[in-house]
């Protein structure tokens, strides 16, 4: 029975009707999932820079060296990491893009401290740094909402289709709404028109007891007019 219908042609509305509800929880909670994953830093392959003020190439293969600013008055420039250089195209007369491994940062170094990149040869400037991620994080994203809209799924089939004691619940269920004496439309009609002019009445009542306390304590000078 894990994979079959238990008791198909019994209690079928309020099975469908407890599958759509919880399926609208199920897709909640798939949304949710998609904005929690969307959050997560996944740890970085490598990176991009856009570069500016180049002088010289920088070649498939060569390690360089990251530069940034050192904490002290003075400034000064210090290499805070190596990197393995993965690609080098040009976007521009004096711009570029350098795709680099991830670099061996020193301790308390981060990304974006870094301002040059440099080799025996070539020297540019960092203008933009990017990190690329181990698997596009839309990926991830995919695959934490589809997993959790399967198992939701699955789920919602065991608990409507095939488990014995939850189904012979929602068929009883169905066996005593059949019991329900629903009213008719016109007994619905005049019982919401009766409850609109009480509730209007009930309102005119308190105002007019509002308004004759109102005027009693402004005439016994507990409150001013």
């Amino acid at each position: 029975m894990i994979f079959g219908i238990y008791k198909p042609e019994q209690g079928y509305w309020v099975r469908v009707l407890s599958a759509v509800f919880a399926g609208v929880l199920v897709l909640a909670a798939a949304a949710w999932a998609w904005s929690q994953a969307g959050a997560v830093n996944l740890p970085p392959k490598s990176y991009s820079l856009d570069l500016q003020a180049i002088h010289g190439e920088f070649s498939p293969g060569q390690t360089v060296e990251l530069v940034g600013v050192a904490d002290d008055a003075e400034g000064s420039e210090i290499v805070i990491a190596n990197a393995g250089v993965l690609g080098f195209s040009k976007t521009g007369s004096r711009t570029a893009r350098l795709e680099i491994g991830v670099p061996d940062f020193s301790p308390g170094a981060r990304i974006d401290q870094v301002e040059r990149v440099r080799t025996k040869d070539a020297d540019a400037v960092v203008r933009a740094r990017q990190a690329t991620p181990v698997i596009p994080l839309i990926y991830l994203q995919a695959g934490v909402t589809g997993a959790v809209m399967l198992l939701g799924s699955v789920a919602v089939y065991w608990f409507v289709g095939s488990n014995r004691r939850t189904v012979d619940f929602l068929i009883n269920t169905d066996g005593e709404m059949r019991k329900v004496n629903w009213s008719t439309k016109k007994e619905i009609i005049g019982s919401t028109q009766v409850v609109i002019v009480a509730a209007f009445l009930m309102a005119a009542f308190l105002f007019l007891i509002d308004i004759s306390f109102q005027q009693f304590f402004q005439f016994i000078g507990v409150l001013e007019s």
